[in-house]
């Protein structure tokens, strides 16, 4: 067939057309559409003559019009396939989301004789999009707010913190005198201790959810990184008279990273080994090689991990169930934070656990460097004036 008019349209395809739940269409090589099946004229309730030439385009709402025609004079004058979506309008005056489909069409000859295409109702579609959009800005929109109350909160927290440590140094001077000021000077030093730990954690949330941590990249030895951070690890490991076990073979790993930061993930690791271990335990501490990558693994025998819980374990302030036996709930972002520190420097850490009772593996994953490259010993000061 040549055209697609409704006086030479073949029967059987017509037939067809009308009966498919689809608005078909067809255009000639003039850019006039010069044929509708009936699923299309019973959506819009009008007649062929009306909806010939560029007459529906008048059914299409205002403010879509001049998009839609540039896209389909731009389509055809570039002989191109397209798609578009628009609003146009019903039979009973509502406004529908459609999404239209045209091709070329070309005749034996290998000219054009114009474009065919499809229409297709996609309201419940966008209206879907638009609610999930909305509601995806609802939530970008309370999570910016929760940093910001986090950093403020983290802000004023800090400011009596100094006369309360000025206060215990003072009560510890005393305490040659009064005897029984030390266990009142050690529990508050132990509270201030935790409260500052808090606070550290309530900040650096903040800071690397909003992109805030600046990095010292410089050549690391794997050793040294998991010694130093057992000592930061060291007290609360002590205090729950759990022992440590480092087994990291004789050949010397580097990787490139911030010393402190990454330092302070596998802290993190160490400590929620710790805090989750029966009294007194045993927290491994080992490493092997996958590829061109050093795994530092952290094992421990406490409580393990809930089957449903183990995909949630690295959410912020995410907290199991209060039936977990717990010797200090936190923030619950210390995983966090560990993980995001690691994806900054390329790695990555995942959890591993064979259920409550089972105990739990934490695996810090890291891109070795290359062979030739040598561990800097130079200390670093804290990269904290630009977080």
């Amino acid at each position: 067939m040549s055209t697609l008019g409704d006086d030479t349209c073949d029967g059987r395809f017509r037939l067809m057309a009308d009966t498919v739940p689809v608005m078909i269409w067809a255009a000639g090589a003039d850019k006039q559409f010069e044929w509708f099946n009936q699923t299309w004229l019973d959506f819009t309730g009008r007649t062929p003559s009306q909806e010939r030439g560029s007459g529906w385009f008048g059914r299409v709402h205002p403010e879509d019009l001049e998009r839609c025609v540039g896209i389909w004079h731009a389509s055809f004058d570039a002989r191109q396939a397209f798609s578009m979506d628009f609003r146009l309008q019903r039979a009973d005056g509502s406004w529908r989301w459609m999404l239209m489909n045209g091709v070329p069409r070309y005749g034996s000859d290998g000219g054009l004789e114009g474009y065919t295409g499809s229409c297709v109702d996609i309201h419940e579609r966008k209206d879907l999009e638009e609610r999930l959009a909305e509601r995806t800005r609802a939530l970008r929109l309370a999570d910016r707010r929760k940093d910001e109350f986090l950093a403020m909160l983290a802000h004023d927290l800090r400011n009596p913190l100094g006369p309360i440590a000025n206060a215990t140094a003072i009560l510890k001077m005393m305490e040659s005198q009064t005897p029984a000021i030390t266990p009142v000077r050690q529990i508050v030093e132990r509270q201030l201790e935790q409260l500052q730990r808090v606070i550290g954690d309530m900040r650096d949330v903040t800071r690397i959810t909003q992109a805030k941590v600046e990095l010292h990249h410089q050549t690391l030895d794997v050793a040294r990184l998991v010694k130093e951070a057992a000592g930061h690890a060291q007290p609360q490991i002590d205090s729950r008279g759990h022992r440590l076990s480092i087994r990291l073979g004789d050949t010397p790993l580097a990787v490139s990273g911030d010393e402190q930061r990454l330092s302070q993930a596998l802290a993190h690791l160490l400590c929620n080994a710790a805090k989750f271990t029966a009294m007194p335990g045993v927290i491994e501490v080992f490493t092997t090689l996958e590829g061109g990558r050093v795994n530092i693994h952290v094992r421990d025998h406490g409580h393990g991990i809930a089957p449903d819980f183990l995909p949630q374990v690295f959410e912020p302030f995410a907290q199991e169930s209060h039936s977990t036996p717990r010797t200090n709930n936190g923030l619950g972002v210390g995983l966090t934070i560990a993980r995001r520190l690691a994806q900054l420097h390329g790695g990555d850490i995942t959890a591993f656990s064979g259920g409550r009772g089972e105990g739990a593996e934490f695996v810090l994953s890291l891109p070795l460097c290359d062979a030739g490259a040598t561990p800097s010993h130079n200390h670093r000061e804290p990269a904290t004036s630009a977080l």
